[in-house]
Formats: structure tokens, sequence, C-alpha cells
């Protein structure tokens, strides 16, 4: 069965509809991000361990970008439950 006719058989069922739906939303915005930002389009070396060098770096740099917005948010979301605290204690 070639990997075609696989998901053709997937997307047949509700399950394998909804799950693949999900992956939109999860996994490939980070590829579209760091094509975008990084531009990671392409790789330059051959073979699979040469590829995963590069591809490496770019994963960690890419995830290295979001450590401060991340912990901006975690912040703001800390101030607004001590607020919540404190008006509830008043």
């Amino acid at each position: 069965m070639t990997s075609r006719e696989r998901m053709q058989r997937k997307l047949r069922t509700k399950r394998g509809r909804t799950r693949y739906r999900r992956r939109g939303a999860s996994v490939e915005p980070v590829f579209g991000q760091m094509k975008d930002r990084q531009g990671a389009r392409r790789f330059s070396m051959r073979g699979l361990d040469r590829c995963r060098g590069e591809w490496l770096p770019d994963a960690a740099v890419h995830n290295l970008r979001k450590l401060p917005r991340d912990s901006v948010r975690r912040t703001e979301k800390a101030r607004e439950r001590a607020a919540k605290r404190m008006q509830r204690a008043a």
C-alpha cells in the first residue's frame, strides 16, 4: 500500500480527519515560522547526519526566540492572578 493510499484510508474515518486537522494547528506552523524567520528553506549538505547537524541549530534558535515571549506571558498571567487575589481580599 502506498503512502497516498494509507493517507486516503486514514482520512475516511472521523478520527483520522480530526487528527489530521489538529496537525495543522500544532506541528506545521513551526516549520513555516522557521522557513520565514530564519530562512531555513533547504539544507546545504547531503545525508541525514549532516542535515540533522543543520536542523538542530535552527530548531534551537526557534525555541530560544520563543523564550522571552513565553516568559512575558507568564509574568502577565501572574500579575493578573495577583490582582484578582487582591480584589478578593479587599
